[in-house]
């Protein structure tokens, strides 16, 4: 039982990555579309550009490594005797 609970806290938390992803996302993308009109806003521009870029790229890499928790959580939780399913 503990390790469904566990399983879902981080199943919790990999929903709440995406959805910070999602917004981010859309950010960078309104962002982008925006009209500049100098040299100093193109360079401001892209300066946020490339911050939600890395942005983007880390919580990709958080979302991945979460997954790969939540992965090897239900795999342990399937190997120890006595335990039930997380699948029902």
């Amino acid at each position: 039982m503990e390790f469904i609970k566990m399983i879902k806290q981080i199943e919790g938390q990999v929903r709440e990555l995406q959805k910070k992803l999602a917004e981010t996302q859309k950010e960078r993308n309104l962002l982008r579309l925006q009209p500049c009109k100098g040299d100093l806003e193109i360079r401001q521009k892209d300066e946020e550009i490339n911050r939600l870029d890395k942005s983007i790229a880390f919580l990709n890499q958080q979302i991945r490594e979460t997954e790969k928790k939540r992965r090897e959580m239900m795999s342990e939780a399937i190997k120890k005797p006595g335990n039930e399913s997380p699948f029902s």
